[in-house]
């Protein structure tokens, strides 16, 4: 959309006497800057508007010039603030606030704009109507394949303390979310997720040491997160995430004759976990700040993760964007003294053309029972940890809605250590190191 306003004629001077030359440095900033609007000689009208706003010259026709000039350039981030101001200026001006609308929208605001549009009135709300309460605003499908640790890179290597010690050798996810809309600042995002994994397991009971690599765990997962917008722009995030897990263990069911070894085999055993936090988003300029607490009880142990980060639109849109994460975590477990852990994160983004965008992101640390995605993404893998990882997405606009094709990669360098059940026993016995790669893909859909 590039509407040009027209018929922006020379302000008459309103400034008199002793104010003679700031009334000739209004009207000299006045003309040249409707002369560079309607010459289309964008960067001068940026600089020369951004030095009239320095010297206190202020007013609507300048920040529409202003936010025109940033729009055709696609820095829609600082377009966005010259129509804001604006729109303060001239409240309820339709050009205004249909362009600070798709500004909001083409730097991926789309929360920000949806409560532009449900403002629009006369013209352009027939135009545009408010978008209505949806049953699906967005629907997403995806699966992922993870191939771990070579079987036969497991070692039958029993403990003299009594333990288990697992390492994944592959698994599969697939997952589905939905995003309802469900009010003007509110929608509701929730999701499910069906894991199917295999390990290899080793455990000692005291007497008797047990092995496979067939061993099973079946988790499926649920998450729903209400997201609040407010008129600034900040974006409140709730989550509560529930997994279901069924995993199999060795059971005793028969004594052996006379006194000698029992007979064990696999079942199935159920644990509940659970994760509730709170997240929260906001734009400052050409910054996104990101902030989340988030609370979890995985695998018998209770953790506190922060998570603080920021994201940088150097050009004001979604063609280029860099940022990074510091997350801590604060593990108790019961009985046993705390751990902390600190976890840096780095991610960059950018369009490779008009139709693919390539998105990076790595992280290092002690990863066990760690969360990302607003607390949607879970890593709680029993007694193994991800020291460092790499991924990365090509997604492919598909309608001009904002539909997605998207397909990528992850390689983790991972690590599988035997855990004591005796909290006096010594730690890093029999640790694993190894590599492994995944691939998924997915679409997600906007109606």
């Amino acid at each position: 959309m590039y509407r040009l306003i027209t018929g922006i004629g020379i302000l008459f001077c309103f400034m008199t006497g002793s104010n003679a030359q700031e009334e000739v440095d209004f009207n000299r900033v006045n003309a040249e800057t409707y002369r560079l609007y309607l010459e289309q000689e964008w960067d001068s009208l940026i600089d020369l508007g951004k030095e009239a706003i320095r010297q206190d010259m202020d007013y609507y026709y300048l920040r529409m010039r202003l936010g025109i000039a940033c729009y055709t350039k696609k820095n829609y981030r600082k377009a966005s603030s010259h129509f804001s101001v604006a729109l303060e200026q001239n409240q309820g001006d339709p050009v205004a606030m249909e362009y600070l609308y798709y500004s909001r929208l083409l730097a991926g605001q789309y929360e920000q704009a949806s409560l532009i549009r449900d403002q629009f009135k006369g013209d352009l709300a027939l135009k545009m109507p408010a978008a209505d309460s949806k049953f699906a605003e967005k629907i997403s499908a995806a699966y992922l394949y993870s191939q771990g640790i070579d079987p036969e890179d497991f070692p039958l290597t029993f403990i003299s303390y009594p333990g288990v010690q697992y390492a994944t050798l592959h698994f599969s996810n697939t997952s589905l979310a939905l995003v309802n809309r469900l009010s003007p600042g509110v929608s509701l995002a929730h999701g499910f997720n069906l894991l199917s994994k295999t390990n290899g397991y080793l455990s000692f009971d005291g007497l008797y040491g047990h092995y496979t690599l067939e061993q099973k765990v079946k988790q499926v997962q649920y998450y729903i997160s209400p997201h609040f917008t407010s008129p600034g722009g900040s974006v409140w995030m709730p989550v509560v995430h529930i997994l279901s897990i069924r995993h199999q263990d060795f059971v005793l069911y028969g004594t052996g004759y006379q006194g000698g070894s029992g007979t064990y085999s696999l079942e199935y055993f159920r644990e509940t976990d659970f994760i509730s936090g709170l997240g929260y988003k906001t734009g400052i300029g050409p910054v996104n700040l990101h902030l989340g607490v988030y609370y979890s009880s995985l695998n018998h142990k209770r953790q506190l993760q922060n998570r603080v980060g920021l994201t940088w639109f150097p050009l004001g849109n979604l063609n280029f964007y860099a940022g990074g994460y510091l997350n801590t975590q604060y593990e108790y477990p019961k009985g046993q003294e705390g751990v902390v852990r600190i976890i840096p994160e780095a991610h960059l983004g950018f369009a490779i053309s008009e139709k693919v965008w390539f998105d990076l992101n790595a992280a290092t640390g002690e990863m066990t029972n760690y969360l990302e995605g607003n607390g949607s993404i879970v890593y709680n893998s029993y007694s193994e940890y991800i020291d460092r990882k790499i991924q990365f997405t090509l997604s492919i606009p598909v309608s001009k809605k904002g539909s997605l094709l998207y397909l990528g990669g992850r390689w983790t360098a991972s690590r599988s250590e035997y855990y004591p059940l005796d909290p006096e026993a010594p730690g890093d016995l029999n640790t694993i190191t190894y590599n492994s790669l995944s691939i998924y893909g997915g679409i997600s859909w906007k109606f």
